[in-house]
């Protein structure tokens, strides 16, 4: 009896990503940290910190070790609504971040929240942006940018006029190790498969890039 099929994004579907091995066997754990070491840049956040970071949809919880080496004196919280991915999360990085399943509405208060690659999976962000904002008082969001193709577990593009309605303070493009393609992979996968892309009518690949933005409350 075959298994039945699970809506992308949905919990499950997330649930049996990270329970199964899939996400790790994709290269998901080595892909988490490399967007939090090129992520970390940016951020507006002196070494001394000492209150509280929260990564909203954590994921397997690889960004912890990046976020503790930086913020030596941070409390570290993770959320994610993957019971399996907080599993992973406890098990790995039990020892120097406190981890919750649960929603964006039930986010405990904290100083700093961080969204990376979690909004371009969600249909309803705006429900979700307000809960964050609410929870908070420095929200940084980072999304792939001006994604083309698109990820078959992507919903929508972003650009620099992405989240204009929830006013950012700053917004600022970069090329993540995460995200985008270096060295041979970029000269073979990009630029020499785009003159084959071309000659067959085929879209074009930009090497990828994110952009970060920052709200302040």
């Amino acid at each position: 009896m075959q298994d039945e099929p699970v809506q992308i994004n949905s919990k499950s579907y997330w649930d049996k990503r990270f329970g199964s091995g899939d996400w790790e066997a994709k290269g998901g754990f080595s892909q988490t940290r490399l967007f939090a070491e090129s992520q970390i840049i940016h951020l507006n956040i002196e070494k001394e910190f000492s209150g509280t970071i929260c990564d909203f949809g954590c994921g397997a919880g690889d960004a912890f070790p990046v976020y503790r080496y930086q913020y030596p004196n941070a409390k570290l919280i993770g959320v994610d609504f993957s019971e399996d991915a907080i599993r992973l999360c406890v098990e790995r990085y039990g020892d120097i971040a406190n981890f919750y399943c649960a929603e964006a509405k039930d986010i405990p208060p904290s100083d700093v929240i961080i969204c990376s690659n979690v909004l371009e999976h969600i249909v309803d962000y705006t429900a979700v942006m307000r809960n964050l904002i609410a929870r908070c008082k420095l929200l940084y969001v980072i999304v792939p940018y001006r994604e083309s193709p698109l990820c078959s577990e992507h919903v929508r593009h972003y650009d620099e006029k992405s989240f204009s309605e929830f006013r950012p303070r700053s917004k600022t493009v970069f090329l993540s190790k995460g995200w985008s393609q270096y060295g041979i992979n970029l000269w073979y996968g990009v630029y020499f498969k785009n003159i084959l892309r071309a000659a067959v009518g085929r879209p074009l690949v930009r090497q990828g890039k994110q952009i970060i933005f920052e709200f302040s409350m």
